[in-house]
């Protein structure tokens, strides 16, 4: 009994939060990302694609000049994307995000950051097996042209092992991403709660 009057408690306090925010005008603020954050998703969002893009058409590509060009491109990016899941994390660790709209149930609530945490996961898995497949494969990496130290070896097992983990969570990162697509259409022009808005400038 004390549980869902507790829920019930909860959800009048965020409606009575939402109106007084718009009230005041400051709703804006209160229930956005901060632009860091903003600027932080789509700049990764965009550079995600483009890996998954590169990937995909990588894969049907012949050895030679361009496919060594792009691989060498992917590496690049997934190094970039290695270091801006950090800046974001560290951001997300020191900036709370901002609150679900009351009327979303508790169960979207729960798939939204279970989605959210796995994409961070994966995010991290990529770049990573990723670059410890490179390392293993007996070529050295460079990031946009800058040669980085090289500690691997020419380990076949090891860059199949890597190389395979790889292949894989990109499929598990697709998946999600689609998942959290289908969210955003759901918010964005179904219920039409806001939270998509929480994403913009």
């Amino acid at each position: 009994m004390v549980e869902p009057v507790a829920r019930f408690a909860k959800r009048q306090t965020h409606r009575a939060l939402h109106r007084s925010a718009r009230t005041f005008g400051v709703k804006r603020e209160m229930f956005k990302y901060t632009w860091p954050a903003v600027a932080l998703h789509w700049l990764m969002a965009l550079l995600v694609l483009v890996m998954l893009a590169l990937g995909l058409y990588m894969a049907e590509l012949p050895k030679g000049p361009e496919r060594s060009e792009l691989i060498a491109l992917h590496k690049s990016i997934g190094i970039t994307l290695a270091f801006l899941l950090v800046v974001r994390l560290g951001w997300r660790a020191s900036h709370a995000p901002p609150p679900y709209p009351a009327t979303m149930p508790a169960w979207q609530q729960r798939a939204a950051h279970a989605n959210a945490t796995a994409l961070y996961v994966f995010l991290f898995v990529q770049p990573v097996s990723g670059y410890l497949s490179s390392t293993f494969s007996g070529y050295k990496t460079s990031y946009f042209g800058l040669p980085l130290p090289y500690w691997g070896r020419d380990a076949p097992e090891l860059n199949a092992l890597f190389h395979s983990i790889h292949v894989a969570s990109s499929r598990v990162l697709m998946v999600l991403i689609t998942l959290h697509l289908a969210a955003v259409a759901l918010h964005a022009l179904v219920r039409r709660d806001g939270v998509v808005r929480r994403m913009f400038f």
